[in-house]
């Protein structure tokens, strides 16, 4: 199962990387990925950035009894709070 386009921008927002710096880690094509955030791409290619994006931390669980998609991610820790009191010091 495929996660939604939209957990795919996400995925890419979260790492804070530009659809070409993930065409340079990945092997995708950045016009590839545009597709795959616009739900036009194949699922060979979503597989892929799936695939890359777990190796960079992100990843997805498909929904169950009645929730829907959850992103993880092993590069946010803190909390809004903790992040802002962070920036302000």
């Amino acid at each position: 199962m495929r996660p939604p386009s939209r957990l795919l921008v996400a995925a890419r927002l979260i790492l804070g990387r530009t659809q070409i710096e993930v065409s340079n880690d990945s092997g995708v094509s950045s016009r590839t990925i545009y597709m795959a955030e616009n739900g036009t791409a194949g699922i060979a290619s979503v597989e892929k950035l799936v695939r890359h994006y777990a190796k960079k931390g992100v990843t997805f669980t498909p929904p169950t009894d009645g929730a829907g998609w959850v992103i993880h991610t092993k590069h946010l820790t803190h909390q809004y709070d903790d992040e802002h009191l962070r920036a302000s010091n």
